[in-house]
């Protein structure tokens, strides 16, 4: 089965740039009169996406890697799937199913580096105690008859207007090193799923902590913009009210980032509490932090989350203090969100995806547009030219070599998958010491001669002075032995009858046949014959 969302939403005129907030796939039970009257097997339909593509003609045996149909884990994501009902009993004929997909989706369009292609999926039948199938259950195919009853996707989504485009930097997606967040109940939050900021009126006033670690980023890298190069990204999932919930109002928040000076745990942190040493605690310098002793009061970025405001991208500028960090990354501890508005007025939390989501796509993480890589000829500064005689050239010469900027040429094989040096690769170290990747060499791929060189051999006895034809400049670079390699899908014998909605955030998102509405807002799309 195969759905093109990549080409549902580039004719939606949205490009790829979405951040879906909900996806369902509905299948139509097609009739079930086999004459099988074996007892039935409870279990639920399953939908898992393929890690390579398919087409018209793939076959039991083909394409999989053990011709043995579909496997786990080898020819489909075992761990990523839509689960249906379960059937405990034979489902009636013309019946809907439906799946929540939304997590599979999110990877097909998120930046980070979860992303995975739209290689369609393998739907399946999996037995609630493991054993075989009893029953076939077929549902209504992409060829059947009436459209109506054909398979089809909703999409509810949020066009996404990222604060940097980068179209002339190149884009690199960084993670966190850790999170958590603080609340006057002394308790450490660090592996929970989300973060909270605000004030529930309950526990009283929330901070978030969030911190990066600097030596995983390259020192070789530049900055694209001095300004607005390094932005935080994270996932709003909306208000929350503490327990035991005293219904208190929501409200604006205007959510602000500060330098935190001091070195914090998120496996030991809490309101009193930074980290420890050993047996001893290191306290906060006052509860829940200090402006002169755990934090720099200066605001890094600020922005305001509305009142009533759904889920969506959150970014904050962390350009300056990423380059600080870049410079000294002993200064390092990361920063301190906090309500910089109405942080004392009871209200409810505003609650964001951490670090420990089990939705990878909605963590935070830094997006940093760096000046594009490259591999390419620099000049060296003039010198004299000697040969083998001791003849010297006439005036200075320019040289050139290959030099990788900005990170070009680097590798992202680890140590362990080399058991020597290879010619042509180097390694990194960090500052600590500790080898941090292999780099493959910026070396030529193309030279020509240079134009004579005047020598001068006056001082070598029996030789005349003449012009140097030997010498060579380089005229292009390549990093050694660097290979891309895509898969694309191969051209389907026929159109895909399978039907795709896309419906915007901003208008109400109606249920599909027999379910309940999508609480979303926008206008519907409908899109078939992919």
């Amino acid at each position: 089965m195969y759905f093109d969302m990549a080409k549902a939403v580039i004719d939606a005129g949205l490009g790829e740039n979405i951040a879906v907030t909900d996806s369902r796939i509905n299948f139509r039970i097609a009739d079930l009169s086999d004459g099988n009257e074996a007892p039935w097997v409870a279990g639920r339909p399953v939908l898992f996406p393929l890690k390579a593509a398919f087409d018209a003609d793939s076959t039991w045996d083909a394409p999989w890697e053990l011709t043995k149909g579909p496997q786990a884990g080898i020819d489909y994501y075992s761990t990523l799937m839509a689960e249906f009902p379960k059937l405990k009993k034979s489902p009636e004929a013309s019946q809907w199913m439906q799946a929540v997909a939304t997590t599979m989706v999110r990877y097909v369009f998120t930046e980070t580096y979860y992303k995975k292609s739209n290689n369609g999926f393998v739907l399946k039948y999996v037995t609630e105690d493991g054993s075989a199938a009893s029953h076939l259950v077929p549902f209504a195919s992409p060829e059947f008859g009436d459209e109506e009853f054909r398979p089809f996707m909703d999409i509810c989504y949020l066009p996404v207007e990222p604060p940097i485009a980068c179209e002339e930097g190149n884009l690199v997606i960084y993670d966190i090193n850790a999170d958590t967040y603080i609340v006057k109940d002394g308790s450490v939050h660090g592996a929970e799923e989300h973060l909270l900021v605000g004030n529930s009126g309950w526990d009283g006033n929330s901070r978030t902590l969030i911190d990066f670690d600097m030596s995983t980023i390259n020192d070789a890298i530049e900055l694209f913009d001095d300004t607005q190069s390094v932005y935080l990204r994270m996932w709003y999932e909306g208000a929350e009210m503490a327990k035991p919930y005293n219904d208190p109002r929501q409200m604006e928040r205007t959510l602000a980032a500060h330098k935190i000076t001091k070195s914090w745990s998120e496996e030991l942190a809490t309101n009193k509490i930074a980290t420890s040493y050993g047996t001893r605690n290191n306290q906060w310098g006052s509860e829940m932090m200090g402006d002169l002793t755990d934090y720099d009061s200066e605001v890094i970025s600020a922005d305001t989350i509305q009142e009533g405001e759904g889920p969506h991208n959150f970014y904050l500028n962390l350009t300056s203090v990423f380059r600080e960090w870049k410079d000294y990354t002993a200064s390092d501890y990361g920063i301190l969100l906090k309500d910089n508005q109405r942080e004392d007025v009871p209200g409810y939390f505003l609650k964001f995806a951490s670090n420990n989501h089990q939705d990878p796509t909605k963590r935070p993480y830094l997006m940093v547009c760096q000046k594009k890589v490259s591999c390419e000829p620099v000049d060296e500064p003039p010198r004299v030219v000697y040969d083998d005689d001791n003849c010297v050239s006439a005036e200075n010469v320019t040289f050139n070599s290959c030099v990788a900027k900005n990170g070009g040429c680097e590798m992202n094989d680890k140590a362990e998958n080399y058991g020597n040096f290879a010619f042509g690769v180097s390694a990194l170290w960090d500052s600590h010491h500790e080898l941090v990747s292999f780099c493959k060499c910026c070396v030529e791929k193309e030279t020509q001669p240079m134009a004579a060189i005047p020598m001068d051999c006056s001082d070598v006895e029996g030789k005349s002075d003449y012009d140097n034809e030997s010498l060579v400049e380089v005229v292009s670079c390549a990093c050694q032995e660097c290979k891309e390699v895509s898969q694309e899908r191969k051209k389907r014998a026929a159109p895909s009858k399978t039907r795709l909605l896309l419906r915007s955030a901003s208008n109400p998102c109606s249920g599909s046949k027999g379910y309940p509405p999508i609480a979303r807002t926008g206008s519907k799309r409908r899109f078939k014959n992919f």
